[in-house]
């Protein structure tokens, strides 16, 4: 333990002085480098502008031949040699600036020197004194204007970095020696700092290591003094703190979890990165969510079609609440998506509260279209009613056979109107509740009777077979017995409207359990499955043009449904397209007196 703790410290003291000495020593020797570098150029800089730009240009410009000018030239380079600081490490070349080949010194005419991107630089008369890293020189190109726009010429130095070198080799080796101090230091800094803390430290250890296994109460005792006394009995007081907090975090985490999970709304919570915090049960069903499907916030309300993602939050800092409507199956669920912020300044992820308006939604589009169907209803006799008036009233007075029929078409346009008002009235009562049943005995199979035996005649006109079988003892029941002939009507009526001719309608009565039981069945068209589940919804026709024809509103099976279900029993329809139609009422004999 004693060996780890030494070997530990001594590391972390070496650590520290290596990485502080290597810093100073870094940043001093780039201090050098680049002061170096500098001093260089600006030398450069100076030396050309301070004349010697000037006295060349003069020199080439003249009309002295070729070997006065080189001598001149020469000449003039080794008056601003001091300036220059040229010895046998640093030299001046004078090129010519189309193909930086050498005017002087006189022994390397018609040489060139090496091409560099500071010459290529002067050469399209450009800045010349980047300094390249790792280049085994520096040096500085000077672009020197001729009388003609076509001329020009470079001064050109370069230095080996002898003197560079030099410096640099001088620096590293008192880094070196600094650096063997240090790590002497730390050293003997690190042993002695070990065997001062080595006893409480280990304790400290022993105390931290019964965390892990969930004991925040055993205390250290003996406590030394100084600052590590002061550590060891704040390693105490946090012991006490965290036993504290993580009771009340798992209590309150346990609270959270139960309201969530108990909650109608659905909860998912996501963090910045997109992954699920948390989700509830709830939002698992509305969403229909597999165990397979990626749960990320985009992929998932891609998933949906949702245009949302989770960038709008994170960089758009939107911190108000964003609405939804997502479609799941034949679900509808509004999303709100509440963002939650860290520290009260960044988002720190977003809260997605899902709930299920499938019911609301259902009964606003029933809402729109019954005002849709009504409106429509009641506009065709109307229009009819008001043309054949006019007519009448404008041609037909003295044809009374026309007007007469005129006027029954009216009369029978009110009827229809007459009805459907009467029905409306009827579902009206039904939805607040104030549809009163005046209860009393019924025999049931005396009602199915009378209602075959009234509807014979209208089945045989149209070609159709009408007959009814009692298949058990029928008791009597409690119950209004003009509604429930209302509703048996309405579902024979149907019958007959939709078989064809040579078709048969059969009504069945019985008792069953608790129950007694009404079927009605006929061989006539049938419904199609995608249509059945809404045959029992106001102004559904399953054929329109055919109920158009025969004065169907779509109201009859709502009606009956109502009337039915008030009396505590169930209806239910079952049928196959073009083979078979079946609607069964179910009476609970409990209501029986």
């Amino acid at each position: 333990m004693l060996k780890k703790l030494y070997f530990k410290l001594t590391a972390v003291f070496l650590l520290t002085a290596i990485l502080m000495i290597g810093l100073t020593g870094s940043l001093i020797l780039h201090y050098f480098v680049r002061g170096y570098e500098n001093t260089f150029v600006s030398e450069m800089n100076t030396a050309l502008e301070s004349g010697l730009s000037r006295d060349i240009q003069s020199i080439l410009s003249s009309q002295d031949p070729d070997p006065v000018k080189c001598s001149r030239l020469e000449s003039a380079i080794l008056r601003y040699a001091g300036k220059l600081k040229l010895d046998d490490h640093r030299s001046f070349y004078l090129l010519r600036l189309e193909d930086a080949s050498i005017i002087t010194p006189t022994a390397l005419q018609g040489g060139a020197v090496q091409k560099t991107p500071n010459i290529e630089a002067a050469m399209k008369k450009a800045k010349a004194d980047e300094i390249t890293f790792g280049t085994p020189y520096i040096d500085f190109a000077y672009f020197i204007r001729a009388n003609t726009a076509e001329e020009g010429y470079i001064a050109y130095v370069r230095d080996d970095k002898t003197a560079y070198h030099a410096m640099t080799t001088g620096i590293l080796q008192n880094w070196g020696i600094s650096l063997a101090a240090a790590i002497l230091i730390a050293a003997a800094a690190a042993l002695a700092m070990a065997r001062h803390i080595t006893r409480p430290i280990k304790r400290l250890t022993d105390r931290a290591n019964s965390f892990t296994s969930g004991s925040y109460h055993t205390m250290i005792e003996n406590i030394p003094g100084g600052e590590i006394g002061d550590l060891v009995r704040s390693f105490n007081h946090m012991g006490l703190v965290m036993s504290d907090g993580l009771a009340q975090m798992r209590a309150e985490k346990h609270k959270i979890e139960v309201i969530l999970e108990h909650i109608n709304n659905g909860i998912i919570a996501y963090n910045t990165n997109q992954e699920v915090l948390h989700i509830n049960s709830a939002a698992a069903e509305m969403l229909q969510l597999k165990e397979e499907q990626d749960l990320r916030f985009d992929q998932l309300f891609a998933a949906y079609d949702v245009d949302i993602c989770m960038a709008e939050f994170l960089y758009l800092q939107k911190f108000t609440t964003e609405t939804r409507d997502i479609k799941v199956g034949n679900g509808h669920i509004r999303a709100y998506f509440v963002p939650f912020k860290m520290d009260y300044e960044r988002t720190a992820g977003v809260v997605c509260v899902f709930e299920d308006f499938t019911e609301q939604f259902n009964l606003e589009e029933a809402r729109r279209k019954f005002v849709a169907e009504v409106s429509h209803e009641l506009r065709t006799p109307l229009t009819t009613i008001k043309a054949y008036t006019e007519t009448i009233r404008n041609s037909c007075w003295d044809n009374k056979e026309m007007a007469s029929a005129l006027l029954q078409t009216v009369e029978s346009e009110t009827d229809k109107m007459t009805a459907l008002v009467q029905n409306l009235l009827t579902l009206s009562r039904f939805d607040v509740n104030k549809f009163e049943l005046h209860k009393e005995p019924m025999d049931v199979d005396r009602m199915l009777r009378d209602l075959v035996e009234m509807y014979h005649i209208q089945a045989e006109n149209k070609g159709l077979t009408l007959e009814y079988n009692r298949t058990t003892e029928l008791p009597q029941i409690y119950a209004d017995k003009d509604q429930v002939e209302r509703a048996v009507k309405n579902i024979i009526t149907n019958a007959i409207k939709y078989t064809d001719k040579g078709g048969k309608i059969r009504v069945f009565s019985g008792s069953l359990y608790n129950e007694v039981y009404i079927k009605v069945e006929d061989n006539g068209q049938g419904i199609k499955k995608e249509n059945l589940e809404h045959v029992f919804e106001r102004f559904y026709r399953v054929n329109e043009d055919r109920a158009r024809k025969t004065g169907g509103t779509g109201l009859g099976l709502s009606i009956a449904k109502e009337i039915i279900e008030n009396h505590g029993g169930s209806i239910k329809i079952e049928s196959r397209f073009h083979s078979y139609t079946k609607v069964t009422i179910s009476l609970p004999m409990a209501n029986i007196k």
